[in-house]
């Protein structure tokens, strides 16, 4: 039960308590000003509407409880500057993000992206954690983990499996963030001096637990060693990822000769340089691939990605990947 999740008879947020109203059309107005203006259709049992919505403010996300009390049609179209995470305590809700259906349960949570149109039905008995994000925070938070740029945002797969190991142990630093919100000690009027860092690890963990665009990028193999010339070489070919450069220039960026910066990739990636070229330029096109429209050109994005000879790049994509960039674009679970 949804007062048992955190051993409590409240329910969670209890003490950051926005609005309790049986009015629809103040809750809609209530929870526009706090999310993103949307319809709100109350179904059949229109007279068991009983909204609830306790909502803690943080510098750039926010924790949420809400429930309707009956059958409710949510139709926020795009969020525009957030993603929403929605973790079902009790019911059932199913939810349309982009052309990604989702039915979702306390087994089966979603994530809201902002550049997808977004359509909701909440059963009558769904209560819902709400984890909102802006979106240029965790875009940013997504760049200083790559140490990259990363030139379109960020799409997550909209069905967060909450039994898998990654989540399960996210949601229970979202737990307990909103354990400590209950107890004042972050969140809300009483900001901790360490919420700034509090925020970061919900992102930062959220990120790294589910599948998005830049999700093969985030959970590669981190380098055995480190070393100030490799992380110039480093810098210089991700900042020239497209660019036809060679070793040499590579080699004069980082300030050694091309042997030298040979031997610190190899000790460092298990790799030469062009070949950690090769992989980034592959993960980078596989990011374009899973952000594409269905009507996107394979050709486009091998030049995107710094791929000249479409046959070679079909080739390395495959062998990377398990299958062609037309696949991916076919069948992909982000768009």
């Amino acid at each position: 039960m949804v007062r048992a999740f955190l051993g409590k008879t409240a329910d969670p947020l209890h003490g950051h308590r926005l609005l309790h109203s049986t009015d629809v059309e103040l809750v809609r107005a209530s929870v526009a000003k706090r999310f993103c203006d949307h319809d709100l259709i109350p179904g059949s049992a229109h007279g068991h509407f009983d909204a609830c919505h306790n909502h803690a403010e943080g510098h750039c996300l926010s924790l949420n409880y809400m429930r309707y009390g009956c059958d409710v049609t949510i139709n926020p179209g795009e969020l525009t500057d957030f993603y929403l995470v929605q973790i079902p305590l009790l019911g059932l809700a199913r939810v349309r993000n982009g052309r990604r259906t989702v039915e979702a349960s306390p087994r089966i949570g979603t994530v809201l992206n902002p550049t997808r149109e977004t359509q909701m039905v909440w059963y009558e008995g769904c209560e819902k954690l709400l984890l909102q994000i802006d979106a240029r925070a965790l875009h940013k938070t997504a760049e200083r983990l790559l140490g990259q740029p990363i030139p379109h945002a960020i799409v997550f797969d909209p069905e967060l499996r909450l039994e898998s190991p990654a989540l399960q142990n996210w949601v229970r630093k979202f737990r307990a963030a909103v354990s400590v919100a209950d107890q004042n000690g972050a969140f809300g009027g009483s900001q901790h001096r360490h919420q700034a860092l509090f925020e970061e690890e919900l992102i930062t963990g959220f990120l790294m637990a589910q599948p998005s665009t830049v999700y093969h990028i985030l959970t590669e193999v981190q380098p055995k060693v480190s070393s100030p010339q490799v992380h110039r070489a480093r810098a210089y070919i991700l900042d020239h990822l497209t660019d036809p450069i060679t070793v040499a220039q590579i080699a004069a960026a980082a300030g050694c000769s091309i042997r030298s910066l040979q031997l610190s990739f190899q000790q460092s990636y298990g790799c030469t340089p062009i070949g950690f070229l090769q992989r980034q330029r592959l993960n980078h096109a596989h990011m374009l691939a899973q952000s594409a429209t269905p009507e996107t050109l394979v050709s486009s994005i091998a030049y995107e990605a710094g791929f000249f000879h479409l046959g070679r790049f079909s080739i390395a994509y495959r062998e990377a990947f398990g299958c062609s960039p037309r696949e991916t674009v076919q069948r992909n679970r982000f768009s």
